[in-house]
């Protein structure tokens, strides 16, 4: 079984934890530049964010617990996969990536109870769907002691992915479960190099984001004007090559241009809000090279791109004086809270 510890001040009880349960995690993400475009097959960026992170304990059915009526409610649930009575009832994409699983590795009959701890706060674009599922997949996994590799824990998570959010890119399916930075195109990714040594802010503007809504908007109006359209995604694809050769490079500044602009076309597509703008000028205003939301918009976070120490902390406190609702620190060079 795996060895993984339960996190101090999980939820998840000690009981939960013991032998003969399995235990997964997996982390949250921030789409550095891409987002909604990589939807229409422009590359995107992306940062694993291992401080934010989901814990999954499962293990075999207890006839004594009701799952009636239980939903991912809260950053704190349950459910039951597999048999008959549950399959047609997934509550959540973490549900839906376990019925796979469960489904290929030939044990669609057992009833498998996972409990989810996730401490990445629900629709702000950070990954918390993905990381659950991953988690819930990887909890299973151990529990039946399963091996499972990144590519086909990438298409489990996808299952679920694509069930609570429609459309889905699979950036964040794959950063889930990528150790450090990716380049993500096509449905494909890989490592990327950094040789930018910043500090990345991500700030919640503490409004719920609507993905699903906000995917459907921009196909809307990418769909409405074709030619538009192309010049749209070619100057996203540009945009995108040119911060993966800034992060490369460590031209900061450059890449907080970069940033900048996207944030231009992003609000373009309609996915930017008041609150999102606020912070992001503010992050300019306190000196940082570059801000724009990340995920899905219409509410969610920004990120900003600052030097490290104490710019990082001017940078971050102005954040929240601007309402930031919560910040976290992410350096670029390794991905590392």
């Amino acid at each position: 079984m795996n060895s993984d510890r339960v996190r101090e001040g999980s939820k998840l009880t000690a009981a939960e934890a013991e032998g003969g349960r399995g235990i997964g995690r997996a982390h949250g993400k921030a789409i550095l530049l891409g987002e909604h475009t990589v939807v229409h097959g422009t590359p995107a960026i992306a940062f694993p964010l291992p401080a934010l992170s989901a814990h999954a304990v499962a293990h075999r059915d207890r006839p004594d617990v009701s799952w009636e009526g239980d939903s991912p409610a809260g950053q704190y649930f349950r459910f039951a996969a597999g048999g008959i009575r549950t399959a047609e009832r997934a509550s959540s994409g973490a549900h839906v990536a376990v019925e796979e699983a469960l489904r290929r590795w030939g044990l669609a009959g057992e009833v498998v109870e996972v409990a989810l701890d996730c401490e990445i706060p629900p629709a702000r674009g950070l990954g918390s769907s993905a990381a659950c599922a991953a988690a819930a997949v990887r909890a299973a996994a151990d529990l039946y002691d399963r091996s499972i590799d990144s590519g086909i824990l990438y298409e489990l998570v996808q299952c679920g992915e694509q069930f609570a959010h429609g459309r889905a890119s699979g950036v964040d399916a794959s950063t889930a479960v990528a150790t450090g930075p990716i380049w993500f195109r096509a449905g494909a990714a890989r490592g990327l190099a950094i040789g930018l040594d910043a500090t990345l802010v991500i700030a919640d503007t503490g409004v719920p984001g609507a993905t699903q809504h906000a995917v459907a908007a921009v196909r809307r109006k990418l769909e409405s004007d074709r030619r538009a359209a192309q010049r749209v995604l070619e100057h996203a694809t540009d945009l995108v090559e040119s911060a993966a050769a800034d992060l490369a490079a460590g031209h900061a500044e450059s890449l907080g241009k970069t940033l900048l602009e996207f944030q231009e076309l992003l609000a373009e597509l309609g996915v930017s809000t008041p609150e999102i703008d606020a912070l992001v000028t503010a992050a300019h205003d306190a000196g940082a090279y570059g801000a724009k939301l990340t995920g899905g918009g219409l509410g969610g976070c920004v990120v900003a791109l600052t030097d490290t120490g104490d710019d990082a902390a001017r940078v971050r406190a102005a954040l929240s004086r601007a309402g930031a609702a919560r910040t976290w620190i992410v350096p670029t060079r390794d991905g590392q809270p």
